[in-house]
């Protein structure tokens, strides 16, 4: 059989046209095969760690990416310095006014807080009176009259208030007087020093009502510097929140930007698929979807991570949403090794309930001893001098004991009211049972959210852990899929499908970080502190 020059013609342009498919087809799998490159590794691709730019409305990532700025990027990431978590809360210590005012009020409140044992303090007494009396003298019948007396009284001492309640005194008088116009009349002089007590019986007995005002003034200070030391350290616990918060923020964006790289290189590879009618157009719809979807997460991501850059600097005292340095990751492997840590103090809010209703309670105790009525014994012992016509002999003649003054005495003062008087005494009893029955609670209360925080924080760890082993799982599980699709054994949905499971994983094992390190500054507040380290060694227990 002849073959003619038309069928050999058309023979030829079929196999050159059928060779031409096979390039085309050849392409695109080779195309598509390098943007499916392994998700952990684009997900565990830098990242750019500078702030994103500013604009009003945040844009998408262009269509094109350039191999020349993306180096740029990795470079200028790079070269930026990590700051660690220390370094950060030094910077929050040094810039944030908020924590600044409340060190500086902690630090007043604890210098005054003894300002109330001043009534127990020595004190020291002086006066000095000029006086003159111009009433007539009793005396005048008998020839002794004088138009005036002056008076010049001189004293000085120390007296001492005691725990007890009991108060003394000691002071010292000298005294001069002149009778103005009596005849041959001169001025004299007398001294005097004298020793007081007075000791209560009934009212501040053994110092109740004292040693309440006292304790009551000491503790109510102490307790306005323990709300200092609660705002403080709730500052520095929300500057680590927010360091946190931006080096997750950072990692979840780098998440969705490498989602977005593989929806967009899915959506071109079928694209060309649809154009070479080797895929139903459906397809090409459905990989469409799935990139504007993608593309509308990373918006959120970046939108997060600006709103994390803002708190981030504003913890510190800046006023601005650019962040150049790089922040310490965690992961599963430094997060095992953190040890269940001990407990060294109370939460600063449960310090601060306590110091509170211990200050009712001193004052409930000091309330008490004032409606009680008053019994006291008083005793006054003093040595004189007879009228000299010096100073300095009656000065000298005060200490001779040939002629005392002594004094001796009860004192009461009794509200007539009794029932009233009861009424008072039962009622700041019960306050002071209250003060106690709350501090009690609210230790209650610590306990159990310490076994609580601690409870979560080893099932958090345990999380952490599973979430990376499902995240390698979900990996293995989409490679395999995206090869057995390639093959014409899967269809595009079913690898869409598991690209959003293992997405979903990675956005989960980033929150099971972010919950663990929200238990861990919990921890915090009870004296606890981790140093973990961005190089992976072990993490450090500190007590603050």
């Amino acid at each position: 059989m002849k073959i003619g020059r038309a069928e050999l013609w058309t023979l030829f342009t079929s196999a050159a046209s059928m060779l031409l498919v096979a390039q085309v087809v050849f392409f695109s799998e080779a195309k598509a095969q390098e943007y499916s490159t392994s998700p952990a590794e684009l997900s565990k691709s830098p990242a750019p760690k500078g702030p994103t730019p500013k604009a009003p409305t945040p844009k998408a990532p262009s269509s094109k990416l350039k191999g020349k700025a993306r180096r740029s990027d990795e470079n200028a990431s790079a070269a930026a310095p990590t700051l660690n978590i220390a370094g950060f809360l030094d910077q929050v210590a040094k810039g944030n006014d908020a924590y600044k005012a409340a060190e500086m009020n902690r630090k007043a409140a604890e210098n005054y807080s003894d300002e109330g044992s001043l009534v127990l303090a020595p004190t020291l007494f002086a006066s000095a009176t000029v006086g003159s009396d111009g009433k007539p003298s009793p005396f005048s019948s008998f020839g002794f009259r004088y138009t005036s007396v002056d008076t010049d009284v001189y004293q000085a001492g120390v007296s001492k208030l005691f725990s007890n309640g009991i108060r003394t005194s000691f002071s010292y008088l000298a005294q001069d007087t002149y009778y103005v116009g009596l005849p041959n009349a001169s001025k004299y002089y007398e001294a005097r020093p004298m020793i007081e007590a007075t000791i209560p019986l009934w009212r501040n007995f053994w110092g109740k009502e004292t040693m309440g005002n006292v304790d009551a003034a000491r503790l109510g200070a102490l307790a306005k510097s323990a709300v200092a030391n609660r705002d403080a350290k709730a500052a520095l616990v929300d500057a680590e929140s927010a360091y946190w918060r931006l080096a997750l923020s950072r990692e979840a964006l780098k998440v969705s930007e490498g989602a977005v790289e593989r929806a967009r290189a899915t959506s071109q590879w079928s694209g060309r698929r649809e154009k070479l009618a080797l895929s139903d157009r459906s397809e090409n719809l459905q990989s469409t979807a799935q990139l504007k979807s993608r593309e509308l997460d990373l918006l959120t991501a970046q939108d997060d991570e600006r709103a994390a850059r803002l708190t981030f600097n504003s913890s510190r005292g800046v006023n601005s949403d650019k962040v150049d340095e790089q922040l310490e990751v965690l992961n599963a492997d430094l997060i095992a090794r953190w040890e269940l840590p001990n407990r060294t103090q109370s939460r600063p809010d449960i310090e601060m309930m306590r110091l509170q209703a211990e200050t009712a309670e001193a004052a409930a105790r000091a309330a008490k001893e004032r409606s009680r009525p008053t019994l006291e014994v008083f005793g006054a012992y003093a040595f004189n001098t007879p009228q000299r016509g010096t100073q300095g002999d009656a000065i000298a003649d005060s200490w001779k004991r040939d002629l005392p003054t002594s004094q001796y005495g009860v004192r009461l003062n009794m509200p007539l009211d009794f029932s009233e008087m009861k009424k008072a005494q039962e009622g700041w009893a019960a306050e002071a049972r209250a003060s106690r029955t709350l501090v009690g609670r609210r230790l209650f209360e610590q306990e159990r959210d310490w076994n609580d925080v601690v409870s979560r924080f080893q099932m958090a760890k345990e999380r952490v852990r599973l979430y990376e082993d499902l995240e390698n799982s979900q990996k293995e599980k989409l490679e395999y899929e995206r090869t057995r699709q390639k093959s014409g054994r899967s269809t595009l949905k079913q690898v869409i499908d598991f690209e959003t499971d293992f997405q979903n994983t990675q956005f989960a094992r980033i929150r099971s970080l972010a919950d663990i390190l929200n238990l861990n500054t919990q921890m915090k507040l009870y004296g606890v502190a981790y140093a973990p380290s961005a190089s992976g060694a072990d993490a450090a227990v500190s007590n603050e």
